[in-house]
């Protein structure tokens, strides 16, 4: 039998949507504001329209259908069109707002860019929440289409990017090399041949400890690779170990920089045509033109504008 539209209730659309996300009907007539016995009525209605059980209860919960999945994603993006075809947006205050914006990032962008952000929505945006996760290898896309994350800020040459995203570049930096401040071994300065000998402390920049990262990446193009002692799950730990011995770590100078001022440790210029540190930010189109999320990235972006330079440090 052929579907008519015409004859099809629209908000049964939304009520989809909720049961899609909750995977609940208690939590999905909550989200919609429908009593329980109202959204199972609904749920039975769509279920005798498909001609499908939408969802079905197992011992790990509601489950959707192959179908339901398969419609999930293009009635969300449906609505979400529809929904901003209808209403102009209301204009985002930020001082007043009560927005979550979570982000999905790396070690260097909490250690390096969070304070920032912070003091600048202080008294700017003083109800406004960031929640902060480390990235991984892989951009989390359903968690982005779903609204339940806002932005991912990813190393350029360490993720895979979904094509639907939208992806722009935010901030680079240089790699440094540093070692403990007595260091016997290495000088002001260190070849590619020197670095490929000494033992190094490796850091996880993306959440995977041992992942092949970026830098081996490069390494690897110019035949060499460097031997790597311990990998820890973040700078500090393993640039305590690289204070208590002989090994090196290679990072971000303004990482570097703050760790060198807090600890016993120096800076080591690093092989000659060392790549580049690269983020990117990374967003859903679904939500590009949100005055929140617009207003957040110009934020993210402000922030990397009115960086003072790196004052000049004594590698000693």
């Amino acid at each position: 039998m052929k579907f008519n539209i015409q004859n099809f209730d629209l908000n049964l659309l939304a009520i989809f949507d909720a049961l899609m996300l909750k995977r609940n009907v208690s939590k999905a007539a909550e989200k919609v504001l429908l009593s329980q016995s109202a959204m199972s009525h609904a749920l039975n209605r769509l279920r005798a329209l498909l001609d499908d059980p939408i969802l079905v209860r197992t011992e790990k919960g509601m489950r959707p259908t192959p179908r339901a999945l398969a419609m999930e994603v293009p009635i969300r993006e449906a609505l979400t069109k529809i929904q901003h075809n209808l209403y102009a947006p209301e204009p985002f205050d930020a001082f007043t707002s009560q927005r979550t914006f979570i982000i999905y990032c790396t070690e260097f962008f909490e250690c390096a860019f969070l304070p920032r952000l912070t003091a600048r929505l202080e008294n700017m945006a003083p109800n406004i929440r960031i929640i902060t996760e480390i990235l991984t290898q892989f951009v989390p896309e359903s968690g982005m289409t779903n609204g339940e994350i806002d932005f991912v800020i990813g190393v350029e040459d360490g993720i895979t990017v979904p094509r639907r995203l939208n992806i722009q570049p935010w901030f680079q930096d240089s790699l440094t090399c540093i070692v403990g401040s007595q260091n016997p071994v290495v000088g002001d300065s260190i070849s590619l041949e020197q670095f490929t000998e000494i033992p190094q402390i490796t850091h996880s920049t993306l959440g995977t400890p041992f992942r092949f990262s970026f830098l081996d990446q490069w390494l690897e193009n110019k035949k060499f690779s460097r031997p790597v002692a311990v990998t820890t799950s973040g700078f500090l730990s393993a640039a305590m170990i690289v204070a208590e011995t002989n090994y090196l770590m290679t990072l971000p100078m303004r990482i570097a920089q703050k760790l060198v001022d807090a600890m016993d440790l120096r800076i080591v210029n690093p092989p000659s045509g060392f790549p580049e540190y690269k983020l990117s930010l990374i967003w859903h189109p679904l939500y590009g033109k949100d005055p929140a999320y617009v207003w957040f990235r110009n934020q993210l972006f402000d922030i990397i504008n009115q960086l003072p330079p790196l004052p000049k440090m004594d590698s000693h």
